[in-house]
């Protein structure tokens, strides 16, 4: 069993609106492109107390509580936020940092 599991999730632009009129009958939607930097780098491990710590400490924590709850994961973990895209610069900092924390859950308790 693993102990220790490090996601980095890229981040990424996304590139105008689909059909803005909704006549295809889908009115939003984009195309999504990585980028090699920045990218968000998170470590998890299990622990006797839960502990977050580094950058977008606050929002990573509160992912992880929400998955451990709805995936009905108990236990303590530490996360670490080792780097992280800057908030707000259009670069899907939210959606990387939920997915990376997501990830990181699921490879450490081995889920799909």
């Amino acid at each position: 069993m693993s102990n220790s599991v490090t996601i980095r999730v890229p981040a990424r632009l996304h590139l105008g609106f689909l059909d803005l009129n909704g006549d295809t009958g889908r009115r939003f939607g984009s195309v999504g492109l990585p980028l090699s930097e920045p990218e968000t780098i998170v470590t998890l491990s299990r622990s006797s107390e839960t502990i977050v710590e580094g950058t977008e400490s606050r929002r990573a924590g509160e992912h992880l509580s929400t998955l451990c709850s709805h995936l009905g994961i108990r236990g303590q973990h530490r996360l670490v936020v080792e780097q992280s895209i800057p908030s707000h610069a259009g670069l899907g900092s939210g959606t990387q940092i939920a997915l990376a924390v997501a990830s990181a859950l699921r490879t450490l308790h081995k889920l799909p």
